[in-house]
């Protein structure tokens, strides 16, 4: 009897945990950081293990957790989704994030973007326009240990500015300009890392505050591809307004950096 208890025990400790539906999504993530994210040249060993230890899934709708770690984004509700994590993790990179800044996070969506700032900073603080959102956003990252990232509804032009100023500011919606309150709120050497919807889908563009006599200025570099782009040896043949837009960009580091002229 007591051999067979033992055998008992000894099973249950080394049989793998499945989640709910049977998947087991300790692997998947693995195979996310290895496929997506690693193997796309995010190579910052602390963002891979970020990554791959937060689960995603604990972000999407249930009824959509078996898509939980593809590569793609998922609906949250309106028009607002999960981003991929090879996108997550490359904003991540982008923000040069050492573990002692404070982050500010102009939309929080699902909050998984939040969560990964917030294992990579010291505070991150989240403004998010839908109340809803906001609300179960904070539950979400509250219910999941998140003592370090503050939500609030309001608009994302205005910033958060009790708590200002930022190292970072993190912009998860494509717009066609960073806006002035929140920049004013960055510190002089602080990013802001933000999409732009361009011709051929989304790109990131990382802008730099420097010093200027008496004020500031904001120098630019894009980055390109980003999740679900893979850059072609030829690209089609632009049409005139994208001739025009590409005219202001030069190749940094080969072409995948490019810097506004």
């Amino acid at each position: 009897m007591f051999f067979l208890s033992f055998l008992l025990a000894l099973s249950a400790v080394c049989v793998p945990a499945y989640a709910e539906g049977g998947m087991d999504y300790a692997r998947e993530r693995r195979i996310m950081v290895d496929s997506q994210i690693a193997a796309r040249g995010i190579r910052d060993s602390k963002i891979l293990g970020v990554v791959g230890r937060i689960e995603r899934h604990k972000f999407v709708p249930e009824s959509m957790r078996e898509y939980a770690y593809e590569d793609i984004s998922l609906p949250v509700g309106g028009d607002e989704a999960v981003p991929p994590a090879y996108f997550v993790s490359l904003v991540a990179q982008l923000s040069g994030l050492k573990g002692g800044e404070k982050v500010l996070e102009l939309g929080i969506e699902s909050g998984y973007q939040a969560a990964v700032l917030a294992e990579l900073s010291r505070e991150v603080y989240c403004v998010e326009p839908s109340e809803e959102l906001a609300l179960q956003s904070e539950e979400r990252l509250k219910a999941l240990g998140y003592g370090n990232i503050k939500v609030k509804a309001g608009n994302i032009e205005g910033g958060w500015p009790e708590f200002a100023p930022y190292d970072v500011i993190v912009i998860t919606n494509p717009i066609d300009f960073a806006p002035k309150q929140a920049v004013d709120q960055l510190m002089i050497g602080g990013r802001i890392v933000m999409p732009v919807r361009e011709y051929r889908g989304k790109k990131l563009i990382v802008f730099t505050k420097v010093n200027k006599g008496s004020g500031y200025e904001m120098t630019a570099t894009m980055v390109t591809p980003v999740a679900g782009e893979i850059p072609s040896e030829q690209a089609p043949e632009e049409s005139p307004p994208e001739k025009k837009e590409a005219a202001k960009w030069e190749a940094v580091n080969g072409s995948k950096w490019m810097k506004r002229r």
